[in-house]
């Protein structure tokens, strides 16, 4: 029987969504948008900073290495005001409320940067959660066994009692491999039909 749910963040309760985050800056052209969600969110130095061997000071200076001075503003923006506003997945808030009301424990596993205390409670739902792993703090890394091992751990969950759920399959395989149920999150409707098949009052 499910008592416990885990959530992962960026893809499943917000939409972290690089090619949108570009678009706030209009001025830009469009190779400078996809040069800048790439280099900014999708190189090697964001997920340094999400493993927390980087501070974003140090990431901003690697990325600005890496493209014209002229978007040097613009990146330092993108790396400390991605989260505003905050893009909430749709049906995500509702649906945590409902199982948080329905008497099951919700948990957080997230690979995010230094700052996340400071937009957590921005994102609608948040309130639901009984507790949260964040990578940074931890300097562990989904899809790593150990970064789920100490969740279990830190928490308290018998993983046959629990069920994660993650828009990337390669972190929901590394769930398995410390005998979690597994979910590819691909929206909240399908999410909801998952959960009922599980036996999760919804």
């Amino acid at each position: 029987m499910i008592k416990t749910i885990i959530f992962d963040m960026g893809g499943v309760l917000i939409d972290f969504a690089p090619d949108k985050f570009v678009e706030r800056y209009p001025i830009l052209s469009e190779d400078e948008k996809k040069l800048l969600a790439n280099e900014v969110f999708k190189s090697g130095p964001w997920s340094l900073l999400d493993f927390g061997f980087i501070t974003e000071d140090e990431e901003i200076a690697m990325v600005c290495e890496r493209v014209p001075e002229r978007l040097h503003k613009v990146v330092e923006d993108l790396v400390r005001t991605w989260d505003d506003p905050i893009i909430p997945m749709p049906g995500m808030a509702e649906l945590t409320t409902e199982l948080k009301e329905n008497g099951y424990r919700l948990l957080l596993l997230s690979n995010a940067g230094p700052r996340h205390d400071e937009y957590w409670p921005k994102i609608p739902g948040s309130g639901n959660f009984d507790g949260k792993l964040i990578s940074a703090y931890e300097k562990l890394y989904k899809p790593q066994t150990e970064i789920f091992e100490l969740l279990l751990k830190r928490f308290g969950v018998d993983p046959r009692e629990a069920v994660f759920i993650d828009d990337s399959p390669p972190n929901c395989a590394g769930a398995m491999m410390v005998g979690l149920d597994a979910i590819v999150f691909r929206g909240a409707d399908d999410l909801r039909a998952e959960l009922k098949k599980r036996g999760v009052r919804l």
